[in-house]
C-alpha cells in the first residue's frame, strides 16, 4: 500500500509519489515580456479586499500583464498572467510587500501549482499574446469570449544601462497572499494563512509608457465564478495613473522560500 513520507513533497493525486524537499526546483523564466500598469484607487474600498492581517502601505493597484516563455518547469513551454497586487504590509510579522488580489492564467500547470502549494489566487481567463503596432501595445483578458479587462500603453523613453542597473538593484518583489482551502462538506476552512511567495527580477530591456486600464462589468449568468471578483474591480476607481513600464525579463519564482506567514 501507498505510504506518504514527511520528508518528500506531493502533488495531487498525491499517491503516485513525490519528490525529497520541499518540491520547487526550476522556477527560472527564461523570456518574458511584461506590461506594467499602475494606478490610484480608494483605500477604503480597496481595504475590503484586503485581509485583516495585512494593512495597505499605499491604496495603488499595480496590473501586470506577463507572456511567460521558456519557462524551465514546463520543459520550455510557455503561458500567460495577468496579476493585480496593492503595496502591503503583514501586520504581526511586519513583512512589506505586494498583496496579489488576484492572478489570471490561460493555463492550468501553473494554477494548479500556485493556488494550494504557495497560496497564490490563480483562476483562469482566456489572454492572448499582446500586440506592439508601432510602439502603441494592447492586451485583454476574456471569459468565454466575453472581454472584461483591456490594456494600453505608448512606449516612451528607452531605459538605459544605468536605469536598468537601478531597476535590477531592487528588483525582488514579495508577494504576499492569502492560502485558503476549505473544509469537505461543511463550512470553515481546512487551511487559512498568510503565505509570502518571493519573485526575483532581471530587466533585460525597456520603456516607460503612458497606460490605461478599462474594466467592463459582467453579467453572473455568463461567469457566475469569476463575476463578483471582476465587479468588484471594475468598482474601485481609477483616481491617477502612475509608472507605466514594457520590459523584457529572466523571472525566477523564489519558491525555496516561500513561507506561511505568522
Amino acid at each position: 500500500m501507498f505510504k506518504f513520507d514527511e520528508n518528500f513533497s506531493y502533488r495531487m493525486p498525491a499517491h503516485f509519489g513525490g519528490v525529497p524537499g520541499n518540491g520547487f526546483h526550476n522556477l527560472q523564466y527564461d523570456d518574458v515580456s511584461t506590461i506594467a500598469i499602475s494606478y490610484l484607487t480608494d483605500e477604503a474600498k480597496l481595504s475590503q479586499h484586503v485581509p485583516d492581517a495585512f494593512e495597505i502601505i499605499e491604496p495603488v493597484i499595480a496590473v501586470g500583464y506577463q507572456k511567460c516563455c521558456s519557462v524551465q518547469w514546463m520543459g520550455g513551454g510557455h503561458y500567460t498572467l495577468i496579476a493585480l497586487m496593492t503595496p502591503a504590509r503583514h501586520i504581526s510579522s511586519g513583512t512589506e510587500g505586494h498583496f496579489v488580489l488576484v492572478i489570471w492564467e490561460n493555463k492550468t500547470a501553473p494554477i494548479l501549482g500556485g493556488r494550494e502549494e504557495t497560496g497564490m489566487p490563480k483562476i483562469f481567463a482566456d489572454i492572448p499574446d499582446y500586440h506592439n503596432y508601432r510602439g502603441h501595445i494592447t492586451a485583454n483578458a476574456s471569459h468565454e469570449g466575453r472581454v472584461f479587462m483591456e490594456l494600453e500603453l505608448n512606449l516612451k523613453e528607452t531605459f538605459s544601462v544605468e536605469e536598468l542597473s537601478a531597476m535590477n538593484s531592487n528588483s525582488r518583489v514579495n508577494q504576499l497572499g492569502w492560502r485558503y482551502i476549505p473544509n469537505v462538506g461543511k463550512p470553515g476552512a481546512a487551511l487559512s494563512h498568510a503565505v509570502l511567495y518571493p519573485v526575483d527580477t532581471t530587466y533585460l530591456t525597456g520603456n516607460s509608457g503612458e497606460g490605461k486600464v478599462a474594466w467592463t462589468k459582467v453579467n453572473s449568468m455568463y461567469n457566475p465564478l469569476q463575476a463578483h471578483i471582476i465587479n468588484a474591480l471594475t468598482d474601485l476607481p481609477i483616481l491617477e495613473y502612475r509608472g507605466c513600464v514594457f520590459a523584457k525579463m529572466v523571472t525566477n519564482l523564489r519558491g525555496d522560500l516561500a513561507r506561511e506567514l505568522l
